[in-house]
This record gives structure tokens, C-alpha cells and sequence, in this order.
């Protein structure tokens, strides 16, 4: 990796990934040069990605609080990556100290991190499940996740930036009913999902040749698939004044939505509740 500390072993150094991909748009520091090389092939063509990576953490960030302010007190992160500064636990105990997160991903390396972040900070109302998001059911009875969230009062689900790694054989909308299907009303979905709607086809392009080396690759949308995703759900408002329905996540909760740069039109997005 970038740093100079060892990792697991059984991580591929020279194959990348996507969440260490993503995690260098952020200007994270645990991946390798692979995975450096790989966003730097997107940036040559599309120089906004890092603003697109940094609109979507903060959408993750206004969502969960949003969210949270809401009455929620316990969240499922679905592809949660590469624990960064501001993580979901984090924003929601903001509101609650006892709200309580369940973070998914499959990643050798997203697994190292969560266990030595929540380890360090002895945090007791956050846990790391190793489980691939194509397998609710393998998520929905993990005994790690039911000593943590009760299934009988609301959860929040959050989808960012995940399911454009389903290729549409997965059923990916399928998949976002079968956790739906497991909570109560007053539940709520959190989701953002790429889209080449409107965007420059050299620019979706390298997108995909980049992320055709990564194991899941880079399935884009329109934005009635995506909204697809929010089907029999109630949207939240994205920002004050708006209708509720899909937005994109550099306007969603934003104080100021008109400054915001148009042509960042990358990730729709939305929150909805379960009525």
C-alpha cells in the first residue's frame, strides 16, 4: 500500500479493487499502486471523480444523521469500504451515543480496518460482518447482526455507492427488496448508484475499461433504473423546498442546491422511508 504497514496476506496486491480505488479518491491512505494507477486511468479522462468521491461520502454523512434525527437508532451499512474519518457510527451517535451500526463488506482489507478502528476505540455499538451483499440472507441471520440490530423496530439501510457493482443477472433490485422485506415501517433506504445518463461516452467508457479488471466491474444505470431501486417507498425531500424524489448527492441536503455545479450529475441518489 500507499503506507508503509503490512497487510492481509491473502490480498492480491496487483489486482484492483474497487473499494481501494475509492479509497484513493478520498484521499485515503490503504491501497496499492495498482489500485492508485487504476483511479488515476479514470481521472485523465473524467478529472471529476474525485469530486464525485467526496460528494458521495458526504451524502453518506447527511443521510445518516437525516436519518437518525428521524427516530432511528440502528443501521446497516450494505458495502460499507474502507473505514474512514466521519463513518457512519460516528455521524449517527452524534444524535444517539447508543445508536447502534452493522457494517457489511467483503474486502480482506475493509475487514483488517474496521476490526483495528472499532478495536481501538473500544467501540462496543459498531461490528464488522465479512458477507457479500449478493447473499441478504446470509447478512439478514448472521448472529453478529441479530445480537446488534432488532429486527422489529426500524433500521436504516445504507446503500452507497454499491449496487452499480451488481451486474443486472444478480438482480440487484431484487436483492434491495429481500433486506426491505426483513423490517418494520419506519425503516429507511439510503442510496446512491452511478449513472451514464447525460454523461460524454469516452467518459463512461473509461470507467468501464478501468473498473473491467476489478472482480465486479462497473454495471452504470438511468436514472428510472435507479429509481427503481426506491419502488413502494416514500422519498424524503432531498434538500429544503424540493419535491420529494431522486436528486444527485452533491445537491441532496444541501443548504445552498443552486451552486452546485451542474454538470456533477454522476450519482442520483435518494432516502426514503418504508411507510
Amino acid at each position: 500500500m500507499e503506507k508503509s504497514r503490512t497487510r492481509t496476506s491473502n490480498v492480491d496486491p496487483n489486482v484492483p479493487s474497487s473499494g481501494r480505488i475509492y479509497d484513493f479518491l478520498l484521499n485515503g491512505r490503504d491501497h496499492y499502486p495498482a489500485d492508485k494507477a487504476a483511479a488515476r486511468k479514470v481521472l485523465e479522462r473524467v478529472p471529476e471523480a474525485h469530486y464525485m468521491a467526496h460528494a458521495n461520502r458526504v451524502f453518506l454523512q447527511r443521510a445518516a444523521g437525516r436519518i437518525a434525527r428521524a427516530g432511528v437508532r440502528q443501521f446497516i451499512d450494505i458495502g460499507s469500504g474502507i473505514p474512514t474519518a466521519w463513518n457512519t457510527h460516528e455521524v449517527v451517535q452524534v444524535v444517539d451515543p447508543q445508536a447502534r451500526v452493522v457494517y457489511v463488506d467483503n474486502d480482506p482489507v475493509v475487514l483488517e480496518m474496521s476490526q483495528e478502528i472499532l478495536s481501538r476505540n473500544g467501540e462496543s455499538n459498531a461490528v464488522y460482518v465479512d458477507a457479500d451483499v449478493r447473499e441478504p440472507d446470509s447478512i439478514l441471520t448472521n448472529p453478529a447482526v441479530r445480537d446488534l440490530i432488532d429486527f422489529d423496530q426500524p433500521v436504516g439501510y445504507m446503500h452507497i455507492a454499491i449496487w452499480h457493482f451488481a451486474a443486472d443477472e444478480y438482480d440487484p433490485w431484487g436483492l434491495v427488496t429481500r433486506y426491505l422485506d426483513a423490517v418494520p415501517s419506519g425503516s429507511y433506504l439510503a442510496l446512491s448508484h452511478v449513472t451514464s445518463d447525460d454523461q460524454k461516452p469516452d467518459k463512461v467508457q473509461r470507467f468501464k475499461d478501468v473498473y473491467a479488471n476489478t472482480p465486479s466491474g462497473v454495471h452504470f444505470r438511468t436514472r428510472e433504473e435507479i429509481n427503481r431501486f426506491f419502488t413502494g417507498l416514500e422519498f424524503l425531500p432531498p434538500y429544503e423546498g424540493a419535491e420529494p424524489a431522486l436528486s444527485f448527492v452533491d445537491k441532496w441536503g444541501s443548504k445552498n442546491p443552486n451552486v452546485v455545479d451542474p454538470s456533477h450529475t454522476w450519482l442520483p441518489c435518494g432516502v426514503a422511508r418504508k411507510p
